[in-house]
């Protein structure tokens, strides 16, 4: 079951991004996110690893959770906790 974030939940993420120096950025793919997100590097290389665990981190208090598409790693599919 797919899940979905909002665009506020989108923004306080990349505003934590932004105030940790990490140069990322998530965006909505096609404005809509039921259909996941896209993980953009604005700069500076970051572990992938490292950038999931923060995104999990904030969606937990959500009931979410982020992963990687197979074949993309920019691409984040969104599910919740209680489809797992």
């Amino acid at each position: 079951m797919k899940s979905m974030v909002d665009v506020m939940m989108v923004e306080q993420i990349n505003q934590f991004f932004k105030q940790q120096g990490i140069e990322y950025s998530l965006h909505t793919i096609a404005g809509c996110a039921s259909c996941g997100l896209r993980l953009q590097r604005n700069g500076k290389k970051y572990d992938e690893s490292d950038l999931l665990s923060i995104i999990n981190e904030f969606l937990a208090s959500k009931w979410l959770v982020a992963s990687y598409a197979v074949d993309d790693s920019t691409h984040l599919y969104i599910d919740s906790k209680f489809s797992l």
